[in-house]
């Protein structure tokens, strides 16, 4: 269970001096220094770039899933990666990516190289001039807390930085306690022994780890930024818990709000607790208006610091919303908005027909790919082997990756939207009771007839009592349906969701005049209120309990490109208080 920062904030002043920090790279996050987390992806990125020999601008938005995953793909089909998500996979990927020391060493040059000190940073400036942050241990490679002290002290000798290169005297102005000490455990950047490859992580210099251990054995500790994969650093706190001694001020882990510490924080958290020492997860919003709230609980802080502070320093803070309104909803959109969408697709470069011609040699082929012809080629989704199946016959050929713009989302009549769509849709069915169907340029999701009884159903039967049956003085069927299109509206993908109810295809030409007025006459009762109770029903059976899902239009892991998408339950509504 965690506690609030203002918890904490009402007894940090009578402990700030007795307090030991260590600061990880989400420390460094708003000052425009990547972190842990985005520098993996990035080091993965290189690897698989430089080996199946596709440019670094492919690849460039890490942010979408769909790329992670091709690229994760590729790591996991090689069985000597460390597994996803693990806490050797920094280590691994950066000695594989970057193999001489020198390499690494300027390659965290250059990602730090643009950061500004940011309003956290200068807070804590204040702090340690005061003698409240006296301690502050790092695994990061830039030059932030070191800027910090220089900001605040006139002369260089009030403060020490310790990195590889100098443990001895880490030691010695540790022992003495009569400066503030920053104690680099990773080294930094300029170091010719930069430590960041899995071997050299493993021996992490131990006069500086000493620092630490001796540390915790007098003081408490606070973490910030820090996500606990470093083994070398765990077993240091680890280690700790275990002495009657340590921790005397406790031990305080940093983590952001909504989101979940590592098992191993987890774990050594219960430790301390169970031998009997305070210690607490502590939920912030982000590092600047963590500190922006910690200094405000000292009350002997000179107001020309704070004059100084806010001085060319902008705070951005998430400022509470009104109480939501308590009458009946004036207006709700059916949109929910799509989080992610495919940013690539695969480009089978061939002697191809038209799009005709490439629809017609998917269905003789009996693959489950979707594909387009443009002028660079085939473009679609699916697994490689699928493309060249269907595609033999066109000869030689040529795989390479196809971007997908914001554009390409824009307009209706793209050949491209028209694609995501269709993948969208196959998402959707996708290992569920589902059939789907285009009918001109409408894409339809609806029930599949053999499944009617599937328990997914029930909020549908909840509110419609029945979800097929037969048109009127005909043998056509109907079922419930759902519509589906994307729009893409102030810069942002959504999907419209639109409940309706569709009919089997008639063979007589007296029949299918029935369907149309049947249809109309069925969803003309849909008002307000009943509408709004069958958007809630599809949007229960889409995502159940969830408020998001992530879905693909391929179950199985593919050697291709799949088209993967994360959607949002949240459509957006207006009530008046």
């Amino acid at each position: 269970m965690a506690i609030s920062l203002s918890e904490f904030v009402k007894f940090y002043p009578l402990r700030a001096s007795g307090l030991a920090w260590l600061f990880g790279a989400g420390s460094s996050v708003s000052a425009g220094v990547p972190s842990a987390y985005d520098l993996t992806w990035d080091f993965k990125r290189r690897i698989y770039c430089a080996e199946q020999a596709y440019p670094l601008s492919l690849f460039s938005n890490l942010t979408d899933s769909g790329i992670r995953e091709q690229i994760q793909n590729y790591f996991n089909t090689q069985g000597n990666c460390p597994p996803f998500d693990s806490s050797e996979e920094y280590s691994f990927y950066f000695e594989r990516a970057f193999s001489s020391a020198r390499d690494r060493s300027e390659y965290i040059a250059k990602q730090t190289s643009g950061m500004q000190l940011t309003y956290g940073h200068k807070v804590m400036g204040i702090l340690m001039k005061h003698g409240y942050l006296n301690l502050i241990f790092t695994t990061n490679f830039d030059k932030a807390f070191e800027n910090i002290a220089s900001s605040q002290f006139q002369k260089l000798e009030s403060w020490y930085a310790a990195d590889l290169d100098s443990g001895n005297n880490g030691i010695k102005f540790f022992q003495t306690g009569k400066r503030p000490l920053i104690v680099k455990l990773h080294g930094d950047y300029f170091s010719d022994k930069i430590k960041n490859t899995t071997n050299e992580l493993q021996s992490q210099d131990k006069k500086l780890r000493d620092i630490l251990s001796i540390s915790l054995d007098t003081n408490g500790l606070c973490v910030m930024g820090y996500s606990g994969r470093d083994k070398s650093i765990m077993e240091v706190l680890n280690e700790s818990v275990n002495k009657s001694s340590s921790f005397s001020n406790g031990l305080f882990w940093f983590t952001r709000a909504g989101s979940q510490p590592l098992k191993e924080v987890v774990d050594l958290i219960d430790a301390a607790k169970s031998n009997g020492k305070q210690a607490e997860i502590v939920e912030i919003e982000t590092f600047d208006t963590a500190w922006a709230d910690l200094i405000k609980g000292f009350d002997n802080i000179p107001q020309e610091d704070y004059e100084n502070l806010n001085q060319h320093y902008h705070r951005i803070i998430n400022q509470p919303l009104p109480d939501f309104g308590r009458k009946y909803p004036l207006l709700r959109l059916n949109a929910i908005p799509i989080l992610d969408y495919p940013a690539t697709a695969r480009l089978y470069k061939c002697n191809a027909g038209n799009t005709k011609d490439i629809k017609e040699h998917i269905t003789k082929s009996g693959t489950p790919i979707l594909a387009i012809r443009k002028q660079a080629g085939i473009v679609g989704f699916g697994s490689d082997d699928d493309f060249k199946k269907a595609f033999s016959d066109y000869g030689d050929y040529d795989t390479e990756l196809f971007q997908i713009t914001e554009k390409d989302l824009m307009y209706d009549d793209s050949s491209m939207k028209g694609l995501i769509t269709a993948s969208l849709l196959k998402a959707l069915v996708e290992g569920k009771p589902f059939r789907s169907s285009k009918r001109r340029e409408r894409h339809l999701l609806f029930p599949d007839p053999k499944k009617l009884l599937d328990p997914i159903f029930n909020p549908l039967k909840t509110v419609l009592a029945t979800i097929s049956g037969t048109v009127p003085r005909s043998r056509l069927t109907w079922v419930v349906a759902l519509e589906i299109n994307i729009q893409y509206v102030l810069s942002k993908p959504l999907l419209i969701l639109t409940p309706t109810i569709i009919a089997s295809k008639a063979s007589e030409r007296a029949e299918s005049k029935l369907v149309a007025p049947f249809v109309k006459e069925f969803t003309a009762r849909w008002y307000n209120l009943k509408y709004d109770t069958i958007l809630n029903s599809w949007l229960n059976v889409l995502f159940g309990t969830d408020k998001e899902i992530t879905i693909t239009a391929y179950q199985r892991p593919i050697s291709g490109i799949n088209a993967s998408f994360k959607l949002s339950r949240s459509t957006a509504f207006t009530k008046s208080h």
